[in-house]
């Protein structure tokens, strides 16, 4: 859990979840562009300079040793200030928000039911807002990829199969099926993840650890 002290720690997240894409001009002038990934998230996190050495030279060991090797699992809302970052923006209670299901997907779309929650909610209730995070569990309660929402869902009386979309397709993952299984939602989801760029670091007056850049993070994808 070396990455996420530094991220519990940081003084910003830069978010980078633009598709990439190709492009070329044909002889006779016409320009095509041409999809090359699925949105994957880059992060670069800024790191403050009053963290202190003494106490962490187990969190630098493993930085330096294996961070830019090992995969993480990474969450942003280990530090209550940075709770916001992705919080839910929906309304319903936690409760309720454990007893919806996945039936499929498809695309950018995730299915879910909302049935067992019907009884419960009334009035404007949204299910999830534009922005807000999601991640399938799966059969297996081990899928690894979030997802944005894209549209505000509203609820639906007793839906057994309300469409949400996101931002990107949904990716597959081996020995997970995403027919079944709960929901993530707000701050319960979290992203798999590698360094890309480790920053060299600094021990100054007094105690001290000072880093060079920010840290570089990508999203894993299997």
């Amino acid at each position: 859990m070396s990455l996420q002290t530094i991220i519990d720690n940081a003084t910003y997240v830069e978010f980078d979840i633009r598709e990439q894409s190709g492009s070329t001009i044909s002889r006779s002038g016409h320009y095509k562009t041409a999809d090359r990934n699925v949105n994957v998230y880059n992060l670069k996190v800024g790191m403050h300079n009053g963290l202190q050495y003494s106490t962490n030279r187990g969190v630098i060991q493993d930085l330096y040793s294996t961070g830019s090797t090992n995969e993480a699992n990474i969450s942003l809302n280990n530090n209550s200030g940075m709770n916001y970052l992705t919080a839910y923006q929906g309304s319903l209670s936690s409760a309720q928000q454990g007893q919806i299901t996945v039936n499929g997907v498809s695309g950018s779309e995730i299915y879910v039911n909302t049935q067992p929650i019907s009884g419960n909610v009334t009035g404007h209730t949204h299910i999830v807002k534009k922005g807000d995070y999601i991640q399938p569990e799966g059969n297996t309660s081990t899928y690894r990829y979030p997802y944005q929402v894209t549209s505000d869902i509203a609820f639906t009386n007793s839906n057994a199969n309300l469409t949400i979309p996101v931002h990107r397709p949904i990716l597959s993952q081996t020995g997970v099926a995403l027919n079944s299984g709960g929901v993530k939602l707000g701050n319960d989801v979290n992203w798999h993840v590698k360094i890309i760029n480790l920053p060299k670091y600094s021990i100054v007056p007094h105690d001290l650890l000072e880093f060079s850049a920010d840290f570089e993070l990508i999203e894993v994808i299997t």
